[in-house]
C-alpha cells in the first residue's frame, strides 16, 4: 500500500497517515508538523542552556577547588628543631619539644601585656624593663631569683645577627667565668633562627647563685618579627631545667595579637 494517495472530491486534498491509520489533511498534517519541529527546537535551545550552565558551574568550581588547594593552612608548632651548626664552642645541645597540648603540672599558658602568648612557671614573677631605645624586656622570675625566662623583640636583620651583636656588646662576654657551650644558625617552623648557650659567673642585676647556665634563642615568628626567649637557671643543679623552661615557652609561643593554634590539636 502506498504510504500517501491523494483524493480528489469537494474538500481539500487528504492523504491516508500510515501510523495514525486515518486519512489527514494535508494542510493539517504540515501544521501538526511545524508544531512538532517547534517544540523539538525549544527543547534543543533548552538543552544548550542546561549545558552552559553545567559547563559554567563546573568552571567556576575548578577555580574555587584550586584557589583552595593553593591556601596556606594554619600555622602549625613543629615537634623538632633543626641541626645545629656550632660555630666556636664545645658541642651543643638542640631543643627537642614534643607538642601534645598538655602543658608541663607546674605551668601555665599566659598573654603577656606586651600581646604575645606563651607558658612560664605557675607563680613567676612578672618585671618589664623600658630601655630608653629600644624594645620593652619581659622578665618571667622564680620566686627565690635563681630561675628566669627573659622574652622581647629584636630589631636586628636575621637572629643570628642579632646573638652576634649582642655578644659585641653584652658585658656577661666579658666576664671571668664566662663560657660559650655553642653558638649557631637553626630552624624554626621553617623559619631562621640562632641559639645562644653559654655560662657566666655574673649577670648584672641578678643575685650571685654561682655559675649560671642561660641557653638564648632568637627566631623569626611568622608575622615577620623577630623575637628573642632565654632560659636562666643554675648551673649546680643541672642544665635540663633551663633546657625544659626554653622548650616549654618556645612550644607555646605566639607572636603578638595574633591567632595560633594550641599545640596537639
Amino acid at each position: 500500500m502506498r504510504s500517501r494517495e491523494p483524493v480528489r472530491a469537494d474538500g481539500p486534498a487528504r492523504a491516508f497517515d500510515p501510523v495514525r491509520q486515518e486519512w489527514q489533511d494535508t494542510e493539517e498534517e504540515r501544521r501538526i508538523a511545524g508544531l512538532h519541529e517547534r517544540d523539538a527546537a525549544r527543547q534543543r535551545t533548552a538543552l544548550h542552556g542546561v549545558l552552559a550552565v553545567l559547563a559554567a558551574c563546573s568552571l567556576a568550581f575548578g577555580v574555587w577547588a584550586l584557589g583552595w588547594k593553593d591556601e596556606p593552612g594554619p600555622v602549625a608548632y613543629r615537634g623538632e628543631w633543626g641541626p645545629s651548626r656550632e660555630e666556636g664552642g664545645g658541642a651543643g645541645s638542640t631543643a627537642s619539644p614534643s607538642p601534645t597540648g598538655a602543658l608541663p603540672a607546674d605551668y601555665e599558658e599566659v598573654t603577656d601585656l606586651q600581646g604575645y602568648r606563651l607558658a612560664v612557671p605557675r607563680g613567676w614573677e612578672r618585671e618589664q624593663i623600658s630601655p630608653d631605645e629600644g624594645h620593652d624586656v619581659v622578665n618571667y622570675r622564680s620566686p627565690d631569683g635563681a630561675r628566669r625566662l627573659q622574652v622581647y623583640q629584636v630589631g636586628e636583620a636575621t637572629p643570628y645577627d642579632s646573638l652576634r651583636e649582642y655578644l659585641k656588646v653584652s658585658s656577661v662576654r666579658k666576664a671571668e667565668g664566662y663560657e660559650q657551650i655553642s653558638f649557631g644558625r637553626l630552624e624554626r617552623d621553617g623559619l631562621p633562627a640562632a641559639r645562644l648557650e653559654h655560662l657566666t659567673d655574673r649577670i648584672p642585676g641578678e643575685r650571685e647563685i654561682g655559675i649560671w647556665h642561660v641557653i638564648d634563642q632568637r627566631f623569626e615568628a611568622f608575622d615577620g618579627r623577630l623575637y628573642a626567649v632565654a632560659a636562666y637557671g643554675a648551673e649546680a643543679d643541672g642544665r635540663a631545667d633551663e633546657e625544659e623552661l626554653l622548650t616549654t615557652a618556645l612550644t607555646r609561643f605566639c607572636p603578638p595579637f595574633q591567632e595560633c593554634p594550641t599545640p596537639g590539636t
